[in-house]
């Protein structure tokens, strides 16, 4: 019996979609090794090698690409079991890779029982000439902390080093990176002072630096002197009330400061020239917060300064009169509410500058405000800035999530009522 005309239409549809489907897998299948390879540099090892399963021509593509990331899972922590099956795991990856260079190494993990394992799988990344390696290690009971190898700290080729959370830095006396550009320290610790002023002297590139300090890391970190430091960031939790900090960077673009635990900062500034290029200043400051300055005056740290990110506590909002007057440039504002601040809910007494600052006559182009909460003090901000900018042209408040429909409903009244002296000016409430 012949088919209906519906019948072969669908018949013929139904070919159709099986041809787009077979094409589709042709095109794929018929990419490059190089660029398949490249697509899955963009994946995490584990996810990549299940690609193997597709054919046999995708099978060995994975072990050639130059990027191992490999992060273990949460029931790790508590499994001693599955802790040596994911070691077994990063060795056989070692093993299968067939890349005589790495671009990057990246491993998050729960430390191991056998410690040995992880100085191997270091070398081993070290002895392939590996570009960037980045390490966040999670301490267990039997093994708290890891100690680093004293081979990474001769890798010739490593141009990006990442540590965080239970590693030790403790560098020996010998120290070679000579491609060294970016480095983290985050939440480590610290054999002595000694380690700290070693690394920071033998990486003669280095133009990114962050680092993130705690209490009981076993170092004060005191002078900071990188001469090709371009972009610094530290964040302090110390539990020391006084802080003395010495810099020395003379072509630094970027500086940010982040203190939680309200610390008084000692900044020493050595160099005329120290911090003056700086055209992006991020600073995050807490109640009880104070900086005094020694060997440099304050007003040309800013000189030059067209972006400033003002995150801070309640206490800390009182820094905002002294940017404002020493940012004589100053075209974009960021003000943002510290989310670890301390004193949530006392009334800060703000004081306006004395002067209207230069950069709110001449250049305060947009400001930015997160976390606006409609307490007094920050609506007093808001008018002073919003009556005083003559070329401002943003002004963009973001409440709080908390605050009700209510007091949001409020607040625009308020300001949509402020006086303005830029014409231009738009107010943007959210």
């Amino acid at each position: 019996m012949a088919n209906s005309p519906c019948q072969e239409i669908d018949v013929s549809s139904k070919r159709s979609k099986s041809s787009d489907k077979e094409v589709c897998f042709d095109r794929i299948s018929r990419l490059p090794d190089v660029l398949i390879q490249h697509i899955l540099s963009f994946l995490p090892t584990k996810e990549a090698m299940t690609t193997s399963i597709l054919s046999k021509r995708w099978l060995p593509i994975w072990t050639s690409v130059p990027i191992i990331d490999l992060q273990d899972s949460r029931s790790c922590r508590t499994d001693s079991s599955l802790r040596l099956r994911f070691g077994q795991f990063v060795t056989r990856v070692l093993i299968l890779n067939k890349m005589a260079c790495l671009d990057k190494f990246r491993l998050e993990f729960n430390m191991v029982d056998h410690p040995s394992y992880v100085k191997t799988w270091f070398r081993d990344a070290v002895s392939r000439d590996v570009k960037e390696l980045d390490i966040t290690v999670h301490g267990t009971q039997s093994f708290p902390i890891l100690k680093l190898p004293f081979v990474l700290f001769t890798a010739k080729t490593l141009q990006v080093l990442k540590l965080s959370n239970e590693v030790e830095l403790h560098v020996p006396g010998t120290v070679s990176l000579p491609c060294l550009k970016v480095l983290h320290l985050v939440w480590i610790k610290y054999r002595n002072d000694e380690s700290v002023s070693r690394i920071f002297a033998d990486c003669h590139v280095l133009q990114e630096l962050v680092l993130h300090i705690y209490v009981g890391d076993n170092t004060t970190i005191s002078n900071i002197s990188i001469p090709t430091l371009k972009i610094m960031s530290i964040r302090f939790a110390t539990g020391q009330h006084k802080h003395q900090l010495k810099i020395n960077a003379p072509i630094l673009e970027y500086l940010n400061l982040e203190d939680n635990l309200g610390l008084e900062f000692d900044l020493e500034l050595s160099g005329s020239k120290s911090l003056c290029n700086a055209k992006s200043v991020s600073l995050h400051w807490d109640w009880h917060s104070k900086m005094t300055w020694r060997n440099f005056r304050p007003h040309r740290l800013f000189h030059k300064l067209v972006r400033s990110e003002l995150n801070v506590g309640y206490g800390g909002w009182n820094m905002l009169s002294l940017f404002l007057e020493i940012s004589y440039n100053l075209q974009l504002l960021v003000l943002a509410k510290n989310d670890n601040c301390r004193g949530l809910g006392l009334e800060c007494r703000w004081k306006p500058p004395k002067y209207v600052p230069e950069c709110l006559l001449s250049s305060l182009e947009r400001v930015d405000f997160k976390g606006f909460e409609d307490v007094a003090y920050q609506l007093r901000m808001v008018k002073y800035i919003l009556g005083n900018a003559q070329v401002l042209k943003m002004m963009d408040i973001f409440t709080d999530g908390d605050l009700p429909l209510e007091s949001k409903l409020d607040v625009l009244k308020k300001l949509l009522m402020f006086p303005r002296g830029s014409k231009e000016c738009q107010l943007h409430f959210n």
